[in-house]
């Protein structure tokens, strides 16, 4: 590969922007290519590398061009590798996977459920439970709607809480066959 020298502008003088570009753009276009696979991305990546080298270029220029421009598109390469693993991670953490996805008429099923027995609770202990996870009111707050204090809710909510739960496992079905019975 050619090593700018001498530019356009004449023998012994510095060599401009262009003649650094037109000389190293190839050998970064390879090397960038080598290093990530992707046609595309590899040029994204020099044509990223050459802007940044012109912004340092500009404020005084560089010793060693080639060696600038090897380093900044790996560098380059590198830093988007990161951003697209960054990317995917991201997109896995926010969808997930659908291991244990229900359906609708599961969810519909379960809110039928609830609604019924919630029904059954005596109404202090019904609105209470409502108004702090339903209303996702605070504990003041549910104890000033309520006109009590909040010794009250917290008392109402918890025997709320835990009547539902009784009253949900009765309704739940059986998970599999009955054991053997016991014979006297």
């Amino acid at each position: 590969m050619a090593v700018v020298v001498m530019g356009r502008t004449g023998a012994g003088t510095k060599p401009t922007f262009a003649d650094v570009f037109a000389a190293h753009h190839g050998e970064a276009l390879r090397l960038a290519y080598l290093l990530c696979g992707d046609p595309h991305r590899a040029e994204d990546a020099v044509a990223e590398a050459f802007t940044k080298m012109y912004r340092r270029w500009r404020r005084g220029g560089i010793e060693v061009p080639r060696a600038y421009v090897r380093r900044a598109v790996v560098n380059e390469v590198n830093s988007r590798f990161r951003r697209l693993a960054l990317e995917r991670r991201e997109a896995r953490r926010r969808h997930g996977d659908d291991r244990g996805a229900r359906g609708a008429d599961e969810d519909l099923a379960d809110r039928d459920e609830v609604f019924r027995v919630l029904a059954r609770l005596p109404a202090r202990q019904r609105t209470a439970v409502v108004l702090r996870y339903y209303a996702d009111l605070s504990e003041a707050d549910t104890a000033a709607a309520m006109d009590v204090t909040v010794g009250t809710v917290k008392s109402c909510v918890s025997r709320g809480l835990s009547r539902l739960r009784e009253l949900l496992e009765e309704h739940e079905p059986t998970g599999g066959p009955a054991g053997p019975e016991e014979v006297s």
